[in-house]
């Protein structure tokens, strides 16, 4: 809390005794319940304590008034008794301010004193002296209030306040920076935040505050990874307001809101991929598959060849129910590994579900017939579960790209039908689309 200005209402009251020639001057503030009482060096200043007793206020209104001898002013036919003795035979009363914000100054002497429009000029002058002081006060006071409680939220908050320049330096940093980036706030300012920046996300930052720089955006949102002190990237959301002076309107910096996102960040990865991936294998699912498929068929060069294979496990659902889902479970993960291991990085393996999977890869006719043996024999090799070895059988129905088809739809019911051919031929085999 800022202290009232003493210094200055003293001097005030002293300027008035000296100014009017009075031996006594007070100035009061009801709502802050504070007298300030100046009394010339010859007279004793315990004698006129009772002008600050409650029961002595006297009633004198809202303007100003001079009243030059109080033996013949009609305020005293029915005032407190005490203002009518010899002691008080002039009083001078200057409001200042509102009711709820104000005061009065008053000039008192034994002797009666003539009104002069100079005089009453002179009074209300200091009157509105003390106004002014008084409202400085106030909104020092205001200030440092507002301030105390823009410190209570900055320093308490879990988001980090960032006050910075259009130039992009940080001006004030609350404290929570550091269980975010492991920088103390003294660490950070002065700096800018573009320098702690992921390069990929940088040229967006930059794009963004060059707007907030030229007044084109008055609030925005940023996602982008930020080092922290350890060497790590850390994943942060901003929201950045421009800011400007209170008095030509003209921006002159931001304040930003910024917190953690890297738990968000890593459940949208989770559930990316578990929308993408299918949990059992890892490999892609229906969806991904799909998406693979449409993206490479639009890619595909005139003068090269794909292949797209339907794949069955056979006798699957025989081993499910005869050894249970776990084994089945086990059966599939071991398949999974096998076609992994025969295939290249760039073949698009998926399982649609079941026991069903799709690939995807470049490849001429014969290149495919030769990878469906091997696939047909890295399969028929048994997979021990315990103390079992399970053995299974794999069909194989091939479609070739551009001769059976080009678009989705046609490959996807070609490579169908040719897994069907596949297992009337007595599975563990493999067709090509209208293959005799």
């Amino acid at each position: 809390m800022i202290a009232l200005p003493e210094p200055q209402f003293e001097l005030l009251c002293r300027m008035a005794r000296t100014l009017f020639e009075v031996p006594v001057v007070l100035l009061y503030l009801p709502n802050a319940q504070r007298y300030w009482l100046d009394c010339a060096p010859e007279v004793q200043a315990s004698a006129w304590d009772w002008l600050m007793q409650p029961e002595n206020s006297l009633k004198l209104g809202s303007a100003l008034l001079w009243i030059a001898d109080t033996q013949t002013h009609e305020v005293f036919r029915t005032g407190p008794q005490i203002y009518l003795t010899p002691s008080v035979r002039f009083i001078a009363h200057a409001p200042f301010g509102t009711p709820e914000l104000g005061g009065w100054l008053r000039l008192f002497d034994t002797h009666p004193h003539s009104t002069s429009a100079q005089a009453l000029s002179q009074l209300e002058h200091l009157a509105a002296m003390a106004h002014q002081w008084l409202n400085l006060w106030t909104t020092a006071e205001s200030a440092l209030t507002r301030e105390a409680q823009f410190r209570l939220l900055t320093e308490t908050s879990t988001d980090t306040i960032v006050r910075g320049n259009l130039d992009g330096v940080r001006l004030y940093i609350s404290p929570s920076v550091k269980t975010l980036l492991g920088y103390k706030p003294e660490e950070l300012i002065g700096r800018k935040a573009i320098e702690l920046t992921h390069p990929e996300d940088a040229l967006a930052f930059k794009a963004l505050m060059q707007e907030v720089r030229e007044g084109r955006l008055e609030v925005g949102t940023t996602e982008q990874r930020q080092r922290h002190k350890n060497g790590t990237w850390v994943w942060l959301e901003a929201s950045v307001r421009l800011t400007r002076d209170p008095t030509t309107g003209i921006p002159d910096g931001y304040v930003a809101s910024v917190r953690g996102m890297d738990r968000r960040k890593a459940l949208e990865t989770q559930l990316t991929y578990l929308a993408s991936y299918d949990s059992l294998t890892g490999l892609a699912n229906r969806a991904l598959f799909n998406q693979q498929l449409h993206e490479a068929l639009t890619q595909i060069q005139a003068d090269k060849s794909f292949a797209l294979l339907f794949m069955d496990i056979d006798h699957f659902k025989q081993i499910n129910d005869t050894y249970g889902h776990q084994a089945g479970d086990a059966l599939l993960q071991e398949v999974a590994q096998r076609f992994r291991a025969a295939l290249r990085s760039r073949d698009q393996l998926a399982r649609l579900g079941g026991d069903e999977f799709t690939l995807l890869l470049e490849a001429n006719r014969t290149e495919v017939a030769l990878l469906a043996e091997r696939l047909i024999a890295s399969i028929s090799q048994p997979v021990s579960y315990g103390a079992l070895d399970i053995s299974v059988g794999l069909s194989i129905g091939i479609a070739c790209i551009p001769e059976h088809g080009q678009d989705s739809e046609t490959l996807l019911s070609a490579a169908d039908q040719a897994l069907y051919q596949a297992k009337r031929a007595g599975k563990n085999t493999f067709r090509f689309f209208n293959q005799p």
